[in-house]
């Protein structure tokens, strides 16, 4: 049988002062309200709840968005007439997904670094460079950036001499 031809619950999550705080609806409501317990800030309010069954989920979703839009659920947003869409972020904050995003690009970076060296030469004019970790160890074993830059310069041709007269 698919779910959406399964008996659905729209349950009522109320406080201790019987002040409904959430309006859903699940197959299973001890696993969906694990699930709030371990994502929504306000589950500690929680005092008690009500199920109600219906004979599939078409039914199910009618009979919430009814209850969320009269019975006023404090913490619904979906549905809701009574509370604002998603506010708009801050020039500095990401959705959700954005985050995902970079947060991806950003461990595909540190696993290429992982193979990379950070060299920095001494003296007065410190110079910085990302390599390859085979080409640092090569660095290293001619003695360091410094003394593996002298001995590549001293490997490189010298100016073209002038032709003569």
């Amino acid at each position: 049988m698919h779910l959406d031809d399964a008996r659905t619950a729209v349950y009522r999550l109320y406080d201790s002062a019987d002040h409904l705080l959430y309006v859903g609806i699940t197959h299973d409501p001890e696993q969906r309200w694990t699930t709030h317990a371990g994502t929504k800030t306000w589950w500690p309010q929680v005092a008690h709840n009500t199920i109600e069954w219906h004979d599939n989920r078409q039914l199910a979703e009618a009979a919430e968005k009814t209850a969320i839009r009269d019975e006023r659920p404090a913490h619904n947003r979906a549905d809701s007439p009574w509370i604002p869409g998603p506010r708009k972020l801050e020039p500095d904050e990401a959705t959700i997904g954005e985050a995902r995003s970079n947060l991806s690009e950003l461990l595909a970076s540190v696993r290429l670094l992982r193979r990379c060296v950070l060299l920095v030469g001494r003296g007065r004019k410190q110079v910085g460079a990302i390599v390859p970790a085979e080409l640092g160890q090569l660095i290293q074993r001619a003695g360091g950036v410094d003394r593996a830059a002298a001995v590549l310069q001293a490997s490189l041709p010298g100016p073209a001499e002038p032709d003569g007269p």
